[in-house]
């Protein structure tokens, strides 16, 4: 049997450097990307130690910050060293992928594509219609399907057994949601995964009046 199979399948959230970003340590660290050096001069510890593991691989910042929020917490709620790092990693948008999974398994990537890239969450209500924007185009095949367009700061990657259901949830063809034991996705990953695909710029939500936003 899989260890995939043996974990919960719970929601978890991750981040990463594009694996082209190269980081060289140092007084000032210096970040080696796609567009060119990037110097931090005198970053924190909080940053230094994020900045590491991301370089590694999709990681978890709550194995740095005890306590660090998800996509939904209301930045009111986050803690301080939580706001410290956030703020940090805030200026490297651009280089940073943010991950999804279930329980083992990826689920979603969002990775930025150029220097003006920027992740922004949007509120999503349940319930909220949602949609994938007329520029999106569908790339790739089977399992792993990619969601781009021309020009686009970003790309949406899909991941694994569970990509064509969550496919259809974000097409908005498919919004029943049955019990996580029969293999069907629950309404808390399929809403974070709506605010991920909206954050990359592929998705519109209806809000109470109809109207459309990106």
């Amino acid at each position: 049997m899989r260890i995939d199979r043996l974990a919960a399948r719970d929601l978890g959230e991750f981040w990463s450097l594009r694996e082209d970003v190269m980081v060289l340590p140092g007084p000032s660290m210096v970040l080696r990307t796609p567009w060119g050096e990037l110097r931090l001069e005198r970053p924190g510890r909080l940053l230094r130690e994020a900045l590491h593991r991301m370089q590694l691989g999709p990681v978890s910042l709550g194995n740095v910050v005890p306590g660090f929020p998800g996509y939904d917490v209301p930045e009111g709620e986050w803690n301080d060293a939580s706001r410290e790092l956030l703020d940090a990693l805030d200026s490297l948008q651009h280089l940073i992928v943010r991950h999804l999974s279930l329980g083992a398994s990826p689920l979603l990537s969002v990775v930025p594509l150029s220097p003006d890239a920027r992740f922004c969450l949007p509120s999503v209500a349940p319930g909220a219609e949602c949609r994938l924007s007329s520029d999106v185009v569908l790339r790739g095949t089977g399992h792993d399907p990619v969601l781009a367009y021309e020009g686009a700061d970003h790309r949406v990657e899909l991941h694994g057994p569970e990509a064509s259901r969550l496919l259809l949830h974000l097409r908005g063809a498919y919004s029943d949601f049955q019990s996580p034991f029969d293999g069907s996705l629950s309404e808390e990953v399929v809403r974070a995964a709506r605010s991920y695909t909206a954050a990359a710029g592929m998705l519109a939500i209806d809000d109470a009046k109809g109207g459309a936003r990106l």
